[in-house]
């Protein structure tokens, strides 16, 4: 099982893949600022490919994985793990289901709590960037800032967040957590506002497996 993605989502229902509905932001925005802002204003679906990298603290890669990335706002996402292990993570706005199809086995949590003073908070249209981050911008090359957040409640979950913006879109999103452990995930070939078909944010155990949660 994905091990980044079980310790997220557990720390969230207490983050793969930022595209919310923000309240303009306060004072004086820099440019990376700005597009972060209007990328997360005017996307309503999206689509993406995705390479994800964990790394430990010293740098060494502890797993590499890639799959398909989409957002439908308010509320719905869904991770699909496609190497190297197969893994489903669905949101249909209401619960979390995490699938691990190697073991047989689905997770099912509340989403409300899940998700509040985290990134997945902002892509979900459920807190406003001005509310819930400080941000700075940290550099830019090619056309691509660099913005770090940081929780203005000062107890999230993770100890650093930079996300990557550009004028087309959310070009990558990495995380360090608390033990320390580093989590890059980029995105490519990304679609917004494209029509997705319902389903995907569908999610019905198959017939056989094990489902553990789902109050």
């Amino acid at each position: 099982m994905n091990n980044f993605f079980i310790r997220f989502v557990d720390a969230c229902l207490k983050l793969l893949m930022i595209v919310a509905l923000l309240i303009p932001l306060r004072g004086i925005a820099g440019e990376g600022e700005l597009l972060l802002e209007r990328f997360l204003s005017q996307t309503r679906t999206l689509s993406a490919a995705f390479q994800q990298t964990l790394r430990a603290d010293d740098g060494f890669v502890m797993q590499q994985s890639e799959g398909r990335f989409y957002l439908s706002r308010p509320g719905k996402f869904r991770w699909d793990y496609e190497k190297p292990y197969q893994q489903q993570i669905v949101s249909d706005g209401d619960k979390v289901y995490i699938y691990d199809v190697d073991l047989q086995q689905v997770t099912v949590q509340q989403q409300n709590a899940a998700l509040s003073n985290t990134p997945m908070a902002l892509m979900q249209d459920k807190a406003t960037l001005a509310d819930t981050y400080n941000v700075q911008e940290l550099d830019s090359r090619d056309g691509v800032y660099r913005l770090k957040l940081i929780s203005k409640k000062g107890d999230g979950d993770f100890n650093g967040i930079v996300v990557g913006v550009d004028k087309t879109g959310l070009r990558f999103l990495q995380l360090k957590d608390q033990f320390n452990q580093v989590t890059d995930i980029v995105f490519d070939a990304l679609q917004t506002n494209s029509k997705l078909q319902s389903g995907l944010f569908e999610f019905a155990p198959p017939e056989g497996v094990d489902v553990f949660g789902g109050g």
